[in-house]
């Protein structure tokens, strides 16, 4: 009776309305985290329900070329024969938006989240157009990560892919390796810049063109089109700050427009208030915050995930007193995640479904060979034997209400993340014992997410039947929200 009335519950919930798609990218910088280690991810913000999973996809080699074609938006390309093994978080089939792998780790351990939405001028757009049919959010990481071997080698895949088919969209896009770490702006149909990232900064970048002036003949840090400058230059567009061209303000959009200010300069400030609150006071409405910026101490994974739900509570901004107000931790995330590249040990990815505030960041190896079945589980409508599912009606249920469903949750899942994080020298050992051996990668996963996945049905039938007990609703008030629907 319980997990028939959730999937009434969440059907309910789903029908909510909300606001459209914007993810926030997270970049901290090896100088300033905790233990040297780099580690950036991405929340997925999104208002369709795209049934996130966690896939493995292996190594192919075939005697023909394989034809891809992207079920999103026509995107048709001839792939080589040769691919890496790698694993990603891709939209379920049944959602019918093609693959949109969101982020994947291969194994060379080159990891990438694709991708940052940014909104581009109208005047730029119609110097140089969008292809409709071009290289998007829902194809990048399918064409470029099973093909390369370092973050440099896929910075170039993907200029050259947009150089020759053309953009749909504007993106940001992080490509990274164990040595160095990349950051691109895809611009309009054919533009595009990317810069490797300084390792003594943090980020928060949230749906805006945030790279300024980059040295395009400082090859060795810098990568761009051909025309980057030469195109607005000569449509009279070309923005420049102290005197030199600048690619945020040429490009994107003004960050104080109605459409852009309710959503990004909170998430700017906000970013800041996490980890830089000595440097942060109140939001400034009409600053032009930078978004790379030093935090007042180091950064630890955890304190990453702990963004990534942050609604700015202790501010006087805080989401719960403020609703209005954009906050990081948005009640649509799909899924989240993070890569942590550390010194001289292996790649982890940390992903988590839904809606990270009330669910877990699970732990894998980039080449594992498979995972758990509830992780692939594939169904158009509520199954309780799909995870993403679980851990959807789960925090669907918890931000009914956060003090009485919600706290406990979070505290139990933060114990889980706590224990995980302890636990990842153990999980190292036998993995490099193994030789990094996939089959080995998989086990060590499973064991993870099938806690996980069972913890999640255990946590969502105590909120129901708390829930039940605690109603509010009279049977009229519940049948009209019935009629409503």
């Amino acid at each position: 009776m319980i997990r028939k009335l959730l999937a009434i519950a969440l059907a309910i919930l789903l029908l909510v309305p909300s606001l459209a798609a914007a993810c926030t990218t997270i970049i901290i910088g090896r100088q300033v985290s905790a233990d040297g280690s780099f580690i950036f991810g991405r929340t997925d913000d999104t208002h369709t329900i795209g049934k996130e999973q966690i896939v493995s996809v292996p190594a192919q080699k075939t005697d023909t070329p394989h034809v891809f074609v992207d079920a999103y938006n026509g995107f048709i390309m001839e792939l080589p024969k040769e691919s890496c093994q790698y694993v990603m978080t891709p939209r379920s089939e049944s959602a019918h938006t093609g693959i949109w792998a969101e982020s994947a780790l291969n194994e060379y351990e080159v990891a990438i989240s694709a991708t940052e939405t940014i909104i581009i001028s109208d005047t730029a757009l119609a110097a140089d157009p969008y292809i409709s049919n071009g290289i998007a959010e829902s194809n990048i990481p399918t064409l470029v990560i099973p093909y390369v071997k370092t973050a440099r080698e896929g910075i170039k895949r993907l200029g050259e892919l947009v150089d020759q088919y053309g953009s749909a969209e504007g993106n940001g896009v992080l490509i990274a390796d164990p040595t160095e770490a990349w950051y691109m702006e895809i611009y309009t149909g054919h533009q595009w810049l990317a810069i490797k990232l300084p390792q003594d900064k943090v980020a928060v970048i949230p749906n805006a063109a945030v790279l300024g002036y980059a040295d395009v003949a400082d090859t060795d840090n810098v990568l761009a089109s051909a025309s980057l400058w030469q195109l607005p230059k000569e449509n009279n567009f070309l923005a420049l700050s102290e005197g030199k061209p600048h690619a945020a303000l040429t490009y994107g959009t003004d960050r104080f427009t109605e459409h852009m200010l309710p959503g990004n300069q909170y998430r700017f400030w906000g970013g800041r208030a996490f980890l830089a609150p000595s440097q942060t006071g109140d939001i400034d409405l009409t600053a032009y915050y930078e978004a790379f910026f030093t935090p007042d101490k180091k950064v630890t994974l955890a304190d990453c995930m702990e963004l990534m739900r942050y609604r700015y509570e202790g501010t006087a901004n805080a989401t719960e007193t403020n609703p209005k107000n954009r906050p990081i931790g948005v009640n649509y995330t799909e899924a989240a995640h993070l890569f942590w590249q550390r010194p001289h040990m292996p790649t982890v990815m940390w992903v988590a479904l839904a809606n990270p505030e009330f669910s877990v960041f699970l732990p894998l190896y980039g080449n594992l060979t498979q995972t758990p079945p509830p992780y692939t589980f594939d169904s158009l409508i509520y199954n309780d034997q799909a995870a993403y599912y679980r851990f959807r009606g789960l925090t669907n249920l918890c931000i009914e209400d956060r003090v009485h469903y919600g706290a406990d949750v979070r505290k139990y899942w933060k114990a889980m993340e706590t224990m995980l994080i302890a636990d990842i020298q153990r999980m190292d050992q036998a993995y490099l014992a193994s030789g990094k051996d996939g089959d080995v990668a998989a086990s060590l996963f499973a064991n993870i997410a099938q806690r996980a996945f069972d913890a999640a049905g255990m946590l969502r039938d105590q909120v129901m039947e708390k829930r039940i007990q605690h109603m509010a609703y009279t049977q009229d008030d519940f049948l009209s929200r019935f009629r409503d629907w």
